[in-house]
């Protein structure tokens, strides 16, 4: 077994030779001089050799049109020969290289091999959550690193939650007074980093819930009415309560507002195919008492909260989907009136107690399995040792058509779900939550490769204990690319 994570799917060893290149790295097709750049400097931080350019003899990087998009082709008799068809391609022959590569007293040795590879599922993310915990502009880079050397395509961040706002806004400029928000020239910085490594990044803006840091600057705008303004409530008892994390599905001021913030988003990341609005954990009991909610449900015949639920979600989706993003929400949306949503939305399925997997399958959704079991990777001190102990060898266990939870009251706690392989199972996320880069980084170098494995080829080619020798291998070279050296 190779030394490769993800194990590609065709991997051919031509003879017993190994075969010595020149160090050096050639472009055939102009346009991915950037590709080259960015392989360079991650190829002198894993292996201490710098590359010169436009040599015949080392890795040389060719097009080939009859490959796929995704696809790529490596064979190293004559030199290390990548062929791609598009960036895509060619950046995850160009991350097998960089595995690949084993140095001898300073020059490059490799095995004689053929490589035929593509992937199974499209949609391999990983999570960081930058509404809670800052993470200085610097660490986002490395998560970039990391992705383009285990093929990991998209990285989501979730860029607001209770605590933060971390985009920068020319509407509403009070959300970023905290200082601890990334500027427009970092997002520029950012996005043309993750290009050069074939990374996509996609935004993620929590709404209804998880919303106080909207309402805390700006309750005149997102805040629900009740007989207390700025997010007031009445509860069953005639106490007066506050909730600042929910946004009024009502008002038009609030739906204005979101949908004036997602705006500056789609601005900000024109190169996402995906904007992810969040949708989930919503107190929407609250919506009961507020003036702007009751008289838009009156008007409109919305018979309760969960049919407003539905139907908030309907309108901020149709809103994405007119700025030409395709919408991704967290699973959280009732089953009453999901037939209002359109069904180009896609829903991250990961806790299979709002709804079933099956149900959001049965309702024609694409889906993203993030299944809490075994893919959140939580803080210790806010949650039972269950929930944090998952690592690779229970990812590599799992499959992308597989659900868990520890959590009695999630269908999927005593009886784990399973689907038959379909086409609308579009990949998988590996989530970590409220936690800094120093908490986080440890935990995700262990069990990205891992879903790695499992979402490039949903069959099993090897072992656990054939993938961990890979990783083991692997590990001192993706340290080093993501090291301050």
């Amino acid at each position: 077994m190779p030394n490769l994570i993800p194990l590609p799917k065709s991997y051919t060893l031509l003879s017993s030779r190994t075969q010595l290149i020149k160090n050096s790295i050639r472009c055939t097709k102009p346009e991915w001089s950037c590709h080259a750049d960015a392989f360079s400097c991650l190829f002198e931080k894993a292996h201490s050799v710098k590359l010169t350019r436009d040599d015949v003899g080392g890795i040389e990087l060719h097009y080939d049109g009859s490959l796929a998009s995704d696809s790529y082709r490596i064979n190293t008799s004559r030199a290390l020969d990548i062929y791609a068809s598009d960036s895509e391609g060619l950046c995850y022959g160009l991350a097998t290289a960089l595995q690949l590569a084993v140095m001898n007293e300073g020059e490059i040795t490799l095995p004689e091999v053929e490589i035929t590879d593509y992937p199974d599922k499209d949609y391999r993310s990983v999570m960081v959550d930058l509404g809670r915990e800052w993470h200085p502009f610097d660490k986002l880079l490395k998560f970039v690193d990391l992705c383009f050397f285990y093929k990991i395509k998209y990285i989501n961040l979730h860029f607001a939650d209770n605590k933060l706002y971390t985009l920068p806004s020319k509407a509403f400029p009070k959300l970023n007074v905290s200082g601890k928000f990334y500027s427009e020239k970092q997002i520029a910085m950012l996005r043309d980093y993750a290009t050069s490594r074939g990374v996509i990044l996609i935004p993620e803006f929590e709404c209804p819930g998880h919303a106080p840091v909207l309402n805390t600057f700006y309750p005149e705008v997102f805040a629900d009415r009740s007989e207390g303004e700025g997010g007031v409530f009445r509860n069953e008892s005639g106490e007066l309560i506050s909730n600042k994390a929910l946004i009024c599905a009502g008002g038009d001021r609030a739906v204005e507002g979101v949908k004036t913030l997602l705006r500056e988003i789609a601005d900000l990341f024109p190169e996402a195919p995906y904007i992810h609005i969040g949708g989930d954990e919503a107190n929407i009991a609250l919506w009961a008492q507020c003036s702007d909610c009751k008289e838009y449900m009156r008007r409109n015949r919305i018979e309760d909260v969960y049919a407003l639920y539905s139907d908030y979600v309907s309108r901020i989706t149709r809103h994405v989907l007119s700025l030409g993003k395709v919408p991704i929400v967290w699973e959280g949306f009732p089953e009453k009136g999901a037939d209002k949503i359109p069904p180009e939305t896609i829903v991250i399925s990961w806790e299979n107690h709002y709804q079933t997997t099956h149900q959001l399958l049965n309702e024609g959704f694409k889906i993203i399995n993030s299944s809490w079991k075994p893919l959140y990777i939580v803080p210790a001190n806010t949650t039972p040792e269950p929930r944090f102990s998952w690592g690779a060898k229970e990812i590599f266990e799992w499959n992308v058509y597989n659900w868990q939870h520890w959590w009695e009251q999630s269908v999927a706690f005593n009886h784990p779900i399973n689907v038959e392989p379909t086409e609308q199972v579009i990949g998988a996320m590996l989530c970590a939550w409220e936690m800094t880069y120093d908490q986080e980084i440890n935990h995700i170098m262990a069990n990205l490769p891992a879903l790695a494995e499992r979402t490039w080829t949903t069959k099993y080619l090897r072992s656990f204990e054939e993938f961990r020798s890979a990783f083991k291998s692997l590990y001192y070279f993706s340290a080093r690319i993501i090291q301050d050296i």
